[in-house]
């Protein structure tokens, strides 16, 4: 019993370092003037608050937006200082609800909203680990790790959706490594709040697994009705023009060189470099990607971890579009780690539990220096499926 306890001090000591941390920057974000009201945050409530007056054909309005902000924040919004809600609606009905509410009750309303999404993805996943064999404290300790993960508290303390990328992402998970391919499917037509994601990790099961694309594709239809009847004409064609902005990269805070994908790295690296031609690498390497998965997985002969793993970090680093709250997603090839460490006999079970809130400690004191903060993604990004790959085929 005593070998056990230096272990649990570990863990509590992690847990207590984020929950503190987490608390600190909530706070400050909350006390310092205007720090919430320049929160990405501003850009949903905005919409909101668009929907409300103006009905949910408008809310990709560029102008509306503009508007609605720059009265929000209390300041005079530039064209090019519009943040804009690009993302598709599926929140947008919640959006206008809470944005009957002042914005910071708003926005905390929103956090705790999005919080219990993300919880919704964990008895799933609890049983998916029970059932490989973990002790429930382990996966009970991992699951913790999944609501404390790092990446994700930065995006519920911007305000941002990442909470249903992973909530999807988790069913996904879930669904593929137990046999549940309509649990699958459906997890993955939720991450379609990130489209350029979503269609990564979709395409490859065209090739294997057929029925997560059936279930995914029923799955997409009711989502995209209830987009096309929610905004109507207007808003789809509002909603394309913003899709073209984002493609641009410029402007709109976009911010492609604070980007955790292809794009993001090589802008860092490279920052003569033209920008149109970095578009071109990004989009070639995007579809290369989506062949050589689908390649990947017409080959295989089932869908294991190390699969899961590769196209998870995949569809992350070719996105055409990727912030650092969208890293939510790595909670899945992490879990994948520590289930192919544990079954092929290399790992105890309490580490592979442990490894989300090891991970999150590390991403947290990257923040404070931006050489490692914009390094130690990638490297983990790397790290993660290599090991898996390792671990199931050695």
């Amino acid at each position: 019993m005593t070998h056990i306890r230096p272990r649990l001090l570990l863990l509590v000591a992690a847990a207590a370092l984020l929950i503190c941390w987490y608390a600190v920057l909530m706070v400050s974000y909350v006390r310092v003037p205007a720090k919430l009201e320049g929160a990405d945050f501003l850009a949903f409530y905005s919409a909101g608050h668009v929907a409300r007056e103006f009905g949910f054909n408008h809310v990709y309005d560029l102008e509306l937006q503009g508007v609605a902000q720059a009265h929000t924040a209390g300041v005079p919004v530039g064209s090019q200082e519009t943040l804009p809600a690009n993302h598709p609606p599926f929140l947008y009905p919640f959006l206008g609800l809470v944005a009957s509410l002042d914005y910071r009750s708003a926005y905390f309303c929103y956090a705790l909203f999005l919080f219990i999404i993300v919880a919704a993805g964990l008895p799933s996943l609890y049983k998916n680990l029970v059932q490989n064999g973990w002790k429930p404290i382990h996966a009970l300790v991992s699951m913790l790790g999944v609501l404390l993960f790092e990446p994700l508290f930065m995006s519920l303390l911007k305000g941002q959706d990442s909470a249903l990328l992973l909530l999807g992402g988790l069913l996904w998970f879930s669904g593929i490594t137990t046999g549940k391919d309509r649990l699958a499917g459906i997890g993955l037509a939720l991450t379609l709040i990130r489209p350029q994601i979503a269609i990564v990790l979709a395409v490859p099961f065209i090739f294997k697994r057929g029925r997560i694309i059936h279930w995914f594709a029923a799955g997409a239809a009711i989502l995209g009705l209830f987009s096309i009847l929610l905004v109507g004409r207007t808003g789809v064609l509002d909603y394309i023009q913003l899709i073209k902005l984002s493609a641009v990269g410029e402007g709109y805070g976009m911010a492609e060189k604070e980007m955790f994908n292809l794009t993001g790295m090589i802008l860092r690296l490279f920052p003569q470099f033209n920008l149109g031609i970095i578009h071109i690498i990004g989009w070639v390497v995007y579809a290369v990607a989506i062949s050589v998965m689908s390649v990947v997985w017409h080959q295989s002969r089932t869908i294991s971890f190390r699969h899961i793993a590769l196209l998870t970090i995949i569809s992350l680093v070719s996105a055409p579009h990727l912030h650092y709250h969208d890293l939510s997603l790595l909670v899945i090839p992490i879990i994948g780690l520590g289930l192919a460490g544990v079954k092929t006999g290399r790992w105890a079970t309490w580490r592979a539990a442990s490894l989300p809130l090891v991970v999150s400690v590390i991403l947290l004191l990257c923040e404070f220096w931006d050489p490692v903060r914009f390094t130690i993604p990638y490297l983990m990004m790397i790290i993660f499926p290599t090991l898996t790959w390792w671990y199931e085929t050695h």
